[in-house]
């Protein structure tokens, strides 16, 4: 059942992307040839090139260099760990938890709200958002998160990997650490 949901989400954001981008001339297309476009990804860890950020990893199931407006990895946040507080100016987020427990601190307007995060849950963060995102069960909170970039990606950082260089950057964490799984 799981899949069957974690598929219909991504085909519905596909296909809505599909048609923001026809009606959207002025993003710049991926490849004029869709049969050289990959489609079909894995979740599976031993699939997925993994980012392991003092705080949470991040698993990358789709790459924003392939898409042109999306990208999607897992992020998994261990027992008592969080993400940073953020938030993004280019992309909106969904999530979809597939296991464990916590909470998702949201930013709206400078009015905070506290949303408890159950397996099955489905999350929109708005842009320009903050949000920090909290592990409270005995086992690692785990949600694909899908970044939907509304006028396209970031020229600065084409790929996920440029993404995750400045972000490293931007927190002083050692980029080649957190090529390192941990565990």
């Amino acid at each position: 059942m799981r899949n069957v949901i974690i598929a219909l989400i991504v085909g519905l954001l596909v296909g809505a992307g599909i048609t923001w981008v026809i009606n959207k001339q002025s993003v710049k297309k991926i490849s004029s040839d869709p049969l050289k476009s990959k489609v079909l990804f894995s979740s599976a860890d031993n699939d997925t090139e993994g980012y392991y950020f003092p705080t949470h990893d991040n698993l990358l199931v789709m790459d924003r260099s392939n898409a042109e407006i999306a990208e999607a990895f897992i992020v998994q946040i261990a027992p008592g760990k969080f993400t940073h507080r953020h938030a993004h100016d280019d992309t909106e987020q969904l999530f979809y938890v597939l296991s464990g427990k916590g909470k998702l601190v949201l930013e709206r307007l400078g009015r905070k709200e506290t949303f408890d995060l159950l397996e099955t849950n489905f999350i929109h963060v708005p842009r320009n958002c903050y949000h920090q995102t909290f592990c409270e069960g005995a086992d690692s909170l785990k949600y694909l998160a899908i970044d939907c970039f509304p006028n396209g990606h970031n020229p600065n950082e084409a790929t996920w990997d440029d993404h995750a260089k400045a972000v490293c950057k931007m927190n002083n964490w050692d980029y080649n650490e957190a090529r390192i799984k941990k565990n």
